[in-house]
This record gives C-alpha cells, structure tokens and sequence, in this order.
C-alpha cells in the first residue's frame, strides 16, 4: 500500500502501466485511504477508466510536432539552446521514424537508427540523438500514450575527447580584427575567462563587480558552473562598456527583446574566419580550451583552473589542458638542461672540485 498523509488527508500514489497515479482520497483514515487505493487499482485493471483502450496511438512524427515541440519551447523558455538542441535532433529522428507509431517503435528500431546515424556523423552527435529520442519517450510515457520506453537498453557510442583546438596569439589577434564588435566582446570574455559561449550571453548586471573584479555565475550547465571568476583588464573593459549600454536584463541581449539573452553568433563567427582566412574547423568554443590551455601553461594548478571553468571533476579539466608544439619543446629544452647539469654537477664532484655546501 502506497497511502501517505499529507495536508491532513491521505493522499496514494502508485504506478500501473507506466503511468503515474497520485490522488488525494480525501480520507482522513489510513485504512479506508488503502481502501479507496485498492478500488482505483481494481479498476485499472479492469479497464473501467480507459486506460486500456488508450485510443489511436500517434505517429512519432505527429507526437512530436503536436505535443513534444510545444512543451519543448514552454519547458526550455529560459534556455532556448536547449530546446534548440532538441528540435535539431527531431529532424533526423522524424525523418527515420516518422510513419511508425510510437506504440510500433522498439527497441529493433532504435539499433537500425543507431547504426544508420553514426554513419552519417560523429558518435558524439548519434548519442546526442538518441538522448533526445529517449526524452520524447519518457515524456511520451507521462501523457500515457506508451508503456515503455524503447530506448531504455540501447548502449550509447563510446565518444572520444572530441575536437578541440588551442587558438594561436596570432590567429586570435587575426579574428578579434575581423569579428564585429558584438562577436569581439563575446570572443573576448571567453578566451579572457574561461567562461561557456551561453554563461556570457546570460550575464546579468547585478552579477558584476567591478568594484572587486569578479563576475559571479549563478547557474550553468551543472552545479559546479555557480561560481565567481575573477576578472582581467580587458574583461573588466568589455563588462564596464556593456553596462553602461545595457537596457534590459542582460548584457548581451536578443535583437528583438532586451529581455531575452543572445542565443548565438554562429553567423558572425563563420563570418569572422572567413575573413580572418583561419583554418577550419574553429569553434567559437574553442577559445574556452584556450584559455584552460594558456592557464596550464602559465603554471595554474588543476584544482583552481577546475574551479575557475566550473568543472564537476578534474578530469574533464585535464581535457582542456592542450600544450603548444612550442610549450612542450620548451619543456624539453627545460629537461635536457636539467640533465647536462646533473652529469656536469657528477663529474665535478669525481674531479674533486670544490663545491658550493648545501644552502
């Protein structure tokens, strides 16, 4: 029995064909609350209150414009991205299951489309098709229009590292030149701070200080992205700028409502390397890893640059952490001088030369 008080009332809560029911009975007695529980059970089992014959099942492809994409958009109204990333992925995967049913999509299905997707692109982007598809199930699943999820079972492509490129001094100067002064500024708190592409377009005025040379992020794609960066000169140039032509809630905000934060500049960004002739690919995220690489490199321990990018582990900072061809010669060099004066110092001991006592 699965009866709990609550408000003075008992309330039960169960699950019956992957359908949720909680209910208040509005029974101020545990033993007649379990009554009325076992009556409503009885009669899902019976098929009295129609949750047996559920009707016509949808087609993936009507499911998914007339009840995922619009609860997508309300869902994700405060990170568009989101539901962006969604509705990227629901192209291919209506184009695939389109006609089917959602109650004739098994788990068959969702191999072949597993298999016919990672020919086409990366494992990182198969997986992140069908982690939207397994979305539309479960959400699928709460309207009771299917019983089971068939994406539950499928194993997910292994991924690599994924792409990732430090951006040379040169190649950035070559850039920042040709970007536009919105896309400049953008570019610019990223590679100066560490900061995500979407944590700059969501800054707000009351979370800068300026006064102690911070910027506080409040949320961000996991909990460990709260938290307060410190600022350089050129950050606190750019922040000082924005807020003095901010006129909504963000610093960067849409062109249509200074309410809504800036959901991208991958126009501009295309723009900017055509014109600055960088070789591709270069993602505007890839000034993200430059700064965690030039960071390293200036001899940043790991657990304060984890701390200054908002990693949940080290391990994900170590993927940020990419050398120069230059960087590693010069460590090399640093190495091979190290040991020519341990030989040197070895000999000069054998040869009985005076040495320096221990400091």
């Amino acid at each position: 029995m699965s009866v709990y008080k609550r408000g003075g009332v008992y309330w039960y809560d169960f699950w019956f064909q992957g359908q949720r029911y909680r209910q208040s009975t509005s029974l101020t007695n545990k033993t007649a609350a379990g009554r009325a529980e076992a009556i409503h059970k009885a009669e899902l089992a019976e098929g009295r209150t129609g949750i047996v014959n559920r009707g016509p099942c949808p087609t993936f492809e009507d499911f998914v414009k007339n009840e995922f994409s619009p609860w997508s958009e309300r869902e994700h109204a405060t990170h568009p991205n989101t539901h962006e990333r969604y509705q990227t992925s629901a192209k291919p995967l209506v184009s695939f299951f389109g006609k089917l049913t959602l109650d004739a999509i098994n788990s068959g299905h969702v191999e072949k489309f597993k298999l016919f997707r990672c020919g086409e692109i990366s494992p990182a982007g198969t997986n992140r098709d069908l982690a939207a598809l397994r979305l539309m199930f479960n959400f699928a699943n709460r309207l009771g229009l299917v019983s089971r999820n068939p994406v539950k079972g499928v194993k997910f492509l292994p991924e690599g590292p994924g792409p990732t490129r430090v951006v040379s001094h040169d190649e950035e100067r070559e850039y920042m030149a040709a970007a536009n002064p919105l896309l400049r500024d953008v570019a610019t708190l990223i590679v100066e701070t560490g900061m995500r592409p979407e944590e700059v377009f969501t800054i707000c005025p009351e979370n800068v200080h300026l006064e102690r040379r911070y910027l506080f992020v409040p949320s961000g794609k996991t909990r460990f992205a709260r938290r307060n960066i410190p600022l350089t000169e050129a950050a606190v140039r750019i922040l000082k700028r924005r807020l003095r032509k901010a006129r909504g809630t963000y610093l960067f905000w849409h062109k249509c409502d200074v309410h809504r934060p800036l959901t991208k500049v991958q126009k501009a960004h295309e723009n900017a390397i055509k014109e600055a002739k960088i070789k591709e690919p270069f993602r505007l995220y890839d000034f993200r890893h430059t700064f965690g690489s030039r960071a390293a490199m200036a001899g940043v321990d790991l657990a304060t640059l984890k701390e200054l990018m908002g990693h949940s582990h080290i391990s994900i900072t170590m993927r940020y952490v990419h050398p120069t061809p230059k960087h590693k010669r010069d460590a090399v060099d640093k190495l091979e001088h190290f040991n020519i004066e341990q030989v040197f110092a070895m000999h000069e001991n054998l040869s009985g030369s005076p040495q320096k006592s221990p400091q």
